[in-house]
């Protein structure tokens, strides 16, 4: 009779601490929405004043409320279930409200405080979601991974993916204003990188021109923009430059014919440009200028053999430097 008793106690004291776990997990939902909701109505930035303070404010709300869940005696009654709601609480509140601020904010432009505000809030926001992502996973343990908490996991994946996605969007609109317009127009697109008998006054008069049209004033958007985006956001607008400028060189190499020293003039064009924009972050850009570096090195080359293994030495380099060749013996080349 007492095991019955006893029995029967602990059942209905189970019952309560999960009734408990339930209201708790009620209580912390409708908590989340609140606090994400009057983060997400300010337009204060933090103390650096790169990002705004809704993002600090929207993931700590969902930090905060998932910790609390966890630290009950029943963290699958309370925590897990409360997942999907945090998924959808950051969806709704920054997520949004960044997308709709970016709408807002005007031209994407470096003096342009808004946009960039909101550029810079969207790359941290993706690092936040990442990092939740992990408390998530640690908090509820292979004992509490219900199949719809591991999916809420990677919806939490997805989220980061999709603040990403839209911090690139904004970087590669930058980017396009960065872009050395005036020298791509007047300068590459009419360029005869058929040197030889133009001689040596031609060489040197495009090297100043690629410089002072070019590199110099990359030079000093990135150095204005350097104070004013978050590291990880200064990565993607370099590789959102780089990948245009790489894009448009190869396109205008196609276009032209090109003889021993204009291949040579061309490799080092795209030598200086990749190392110029590797020198503003830690972001490798070897990628962004992978297909109009080969295609240089090809230009270089004198015959199909040397080609070939130059095409070959380029592949297997493990990704130090920017690339760009070395001129070869190579004689009159041929359309790119």
């Amino acid at each position: 009779e007492g095991g019955r008793l006893l029995g029967a106690g602990r059942r209905r004291l189970r019952e309560c601490a999960r009734g408990v776990a339930e209201a708790l997990r009620g209580g912390e939902g409708v908590y989340l929405g609140r606090a994400v909701g009057i983060a997400c109505s300010g337009d204060e930035l933090e103390e650096e004043g790169l990002v705004l303070a809704l993002v600090d404010g929207s993931f700590f709300a969902a930090l905060r409320a998932f910790t609390r869940a966890t630290r009950t005696a029943l963290p699958d009654v309370a925590a897990a279930p409360l997942v999907p709601r945090l998924c959808e609480a950051l969806e709704r509140g920054p997520l949004a409200t960044l997308r709709l601020r970016m709408r807002n904010a005007g031209a994407a432009a470096a003096d342009n405080d808004s946009f960039l505000a909101v550029a810079n809030s969207l790359s941290c926001a993706g690092s936040y979601a990442r990092r939740l992502r992990d408390v998530v996973t640690n908090g509820l343990g292979d004992g509490h991974a219900a199949p719809r908490a591991r999916w809420s996991v990677g919806r939490l994946d997805a989220l980061a993916s999709r603040f990403d996605e839209a911090a690139a969007d904004a970087m590669r609109s930058l980017g396009g204003s960065l872009l050395p317009a005036a020298w791509l127009l007047l300068e590459f697109d009419p360029a005869d990188y058929r040197l030889l008998r133009a001689g040596e006054a031609a060489e040197a008069t495009a090297r100043a021109v690629f410089e002072r049209g070019v590199l110099q004033p990359l030079a000093v958007s990135f150095a204005a923009l350097r104070s004013s985006l978050r590291p990880e956001a200064l990565e993607l607008l370099v590789h959102a430059v780089g990948a245009a400028l790489g894009a448009r060189l190869e396109a205008g190499a196609f276009a032209k014919r090109f003889d021993e020293l204009g291949a040579m003039l061309f490799s080092e064009q795209v030598r200086r440009l990749s190392d110029a924009l590797s020198a503003v972050s830690s972001a490798p850009v070897r990628n962004d200028f992978g297909r109009v570096t080969q295609l240089a090195f090809l230009l270089n080359a004198s015959s199909v053999q040397e080609a070939a293994g130059l095409l070959l030495s380029q592949m297997a380099l493990d990704g130090e430097g920017g690339g760009g060749g070395e001129g070869g013996e190579g004689g009159e080349g041929g359309e790119g």
